[in-house]
């Protein structure tokens, strides 16, 4: 068993990193992925268990899995009907459409004292009523794992391989007539993570290859080429931290990254390779393991080696906690700010600014709602001359879930996207209502 343990160790590290995917059309706006091991909100510490009778009494409504020896395997499979009243994220006419999706996951976690190791396989098919050449077929493969060497002190990584398509109405979506634009996603990190008494170090290295298909918008409706977007970017980062108190910790991270495209010189004549910095402090906060809040600022700057395109730099700021007022409820706000490659032409980048919250609320063991709000703003970066652009989101989902049993799931979902923009004839009100049917185990 150990020897097979070993085994699958290091097939985590070379092909695993646990990545999923935001798949779903009522996904307004697309979210950076993240590899294991990287910034996540603080978690509530498991050893210290204040959960109130409602909570308790949910564990009997959670999936507990199929034992496949030394593993457990949580299969789900979702079936949910939507009606988008703006399913091109257009100013005006308007398109509604039905669409059914479905969602099926495979997800083998490890059952070990010691170690982990996650595999996953997920998929999510959507069939629109209104026009065919809007259907998607996305899925994604990927693993994490991670050696515990002593208590703390660990190495951990992961790969990941998805297929996707960029929603209608984010930042890098143009409205054209063509179907809404697929790409392939391959990740993968590897990391190392060390405490010495009170202090703490972190190292984490990232990798992401992009390759598009070519068949898409051009120049001509305001975006590069799909082959002008292939890249692969590299990122990474060390961070030192202190904890001074218990349960009270500061500390510093620098990151370095190089994003390096397919095509030297895209069909316009530019150059997009770059490569940036950022230098950030912080400080994490737990306060018993009911509720935390890690906060950071600095300074962040990407720079491109085609002189026509501006130095992109600015504050750094992020913000990721939960609070738990009453044990039945868990407030999660967070903050975050980065610099992301834009796809429209005479702009390299754009700052990505959002502010939002995240609440959870458990009403009966077998009943949660679960409220989402966020504002965010896309500010390009253009060429000179070029006009500016400058666009705002906001979004607001609800939804509710009931389980009859533990292995069944039903519950209705409402989501409202608007954005505001600078550009004539690029802002849209879009509303998106769901009903979800899910089997597991």
């Amino acid at each position: 068993m150990k020897s097979i343990k070993r085994v699958a160790f290091a097939v985590a590290l070379v092909l695993g990193a646990g990545v999923s995917a935001t798949d779903d059309p009522a996904q307004a706006q697309t979210q950076a992925q993240q590899a294991p091991g990287s910034e996540r909100s603080p978690l509530q510490r498991q050893e210290r268990d204040q959960r109130g009778p409602a909570a308790i009494a949910a564990e009997s409504y959670d999936p507990v899995g199929v034992p496949v020896g030394s593993f457990r395997l949580f299969p789900e499979l979702e079936l949910d009907e939507v009606y988008n009243d703006n399913i091109y994220a257009a100013n005006s006419g308007k398109t509604g459409s039905f669409i059914q999706l479905i969602k099926p996951t495979l997800d083998l976690r490890s059952d070990w004292n010691n170690h982990m190791l996650n595999v996953v396989a997920r998929g999510a098919f959507g069939f629109y009523s209104a026009n065919s050449t809007e259907n998607f077929q996305d899925f994604s493969f990927a693993s994490d794992g991670r050696i515990d060497i002593q208590r703390n002190w660990n190495v951990y990584g992961g790969a990941s391989w998805s297929r996707r398509h960029e929603e209608r109405g984010t930042p890098n979506a143009v409205t054209s007539t063509f179907p809404p634009n697929k790409y392939n996603q391959l990740v993968a990190n590897l990391g190392y993570y060390q405490a010495f008494n009170r202090f703490s170090v972190r190292l984490d290295g990232r990798m992401d290859n992009y390759n598009f298909v070519d068949s898409g918008p051009g120049p001509a409706a305001g975006a590069i080429f799909n082959g002008d977007r292939d890249r692969t970017e590299f990122r990474e980062t060390l961070r030192l931290g202190y904890e001074f108190s218990p349960g009270y910790q500061v500390w510093t991270r620098g990151g370095l990254n190089q994003r390096t495209y397919s095509n030297m010189i895209d069909s316009l004549g530019f150059t997009h390779n770059s490569s940036g910095w950022d230098v950030v402090g912080g400080v994490s906060i737990d306060l018993g393991g009911i509720t935390a809040i890690e906060l950071f600022a600095g300074y962040m700057q990407q720079n491109y080696r085609d002189p026509r395109y501006p130095v992109v730099q600015g504050p750094s700021f992020g913000l990721t906690g939960f609070w738990n007022p009453i044990r039945e409820l868990f407030i999660k706000p967070f903050v975050r700010r980065t610099i992301e490659e834009s796809a429209l032409t005479s702009t390299s980048a754009y700052f990505n600014t959002a502010f939002g919250v995240d609440v959870d609320y458990r009403v009966r063991p077998n009943i949660k709602v679960d409220g989402h709000f966020d504002y965010s703003i896309a500010d390009y970066s253009v060429t000179s001359g070029a006009a500016s652009r400058y666009d705002q989101y906001v979004v607001f989902r609800a939804s509710v879930t009931y389980n009859p049993t533990r292995e069944f799931f039903i519950g209705p979902m409402y989501q409202f996207t608007n954005r505001n923009s600078n550009v004539a004839g690029s802002g849209y009100d879009q509303n998106i209502v769901m009903l979800r049917l899910g089997a597991r185990l």
